[in-house]
């Protein structure tokens, strides 16, 4: 099998994170209300899908490209950058798609069926420590699953990070002036 592209637009970047897409809704995230059931989904997720394989290392640099060129992330302040890239279809398997460039505080927000995470660091060089010391929501890169009707504010500590998530139904309840 050889590696996968890295995506040059948002179609091919679909066409690249399909199988996520196809893993994501069969574990249906919006039926996994228990911390056990939290727990499972991430680490099928690890397992299917680590972020040392190729498919999740073209996912990144795919990411990093589309911010750096702006196809991707043309949305927002300088600390928190977005798009959507896909509304939920049958396509997408019901989910959407959206990218998130954020270093610092994001807006607040309710998950009605869940959000499915995975975040890269997004650091400007080598420094392996800076990498270690970046997190989400105090949590490294790799995939994230908050429960349905979990409310946080995305927060990016120790630097910047490249997020993709998907939402059931593309549900999401914004709180920007509570």
């Amino acid at each position: 099998m050889t590696d996968p592209a890295v995506a040059h637009d948002p179609a091919s970047l679909l066409a690249l994170i399909d199988p996520l897409l196809e893993e994501v809704a069969r574990l249906d995230p919006a039926s996994r209300t228990s911390g056990d059931q939290i727990a499972d989904l991430e680490s099928q997720l690890r397992e299917r899908f680590p972020t040392s394989s190729s498919l999740m290392r073209a996912l990144e640099a795919s990411l990093h490209r589309g911010v750096a060129e702006g196809w991707l992330c043309d949305r927002g302040e300088p600390q928190a950058r977005f798009c959507r890239i896909a509304k939920p279809t049958p396509d997408t398997r019901g989910l959407s798609v959206d990218i998130v460039s954020l270093e610092g505080a994001a807006v607040e927000h309710t998950h009605p069926h869940g959000e499915v995470t995975i975040g890269f660091a997004a650091g400007g060089g080598n420094d392996d420590a800076s990498q270690t010391e970046i997190s989400f929501d105090g949590r490294p890169p790799g995939w994230v699953f908050l429960g349905p009707g979990s409310r946080h504010t995305p927060t990016v500590e120790g630097g910047r990070m490249t997020l993709m998530y998907f939402l059931p139904n593309g549900a999401v309840q914004w709180h920007m002036n509570d």
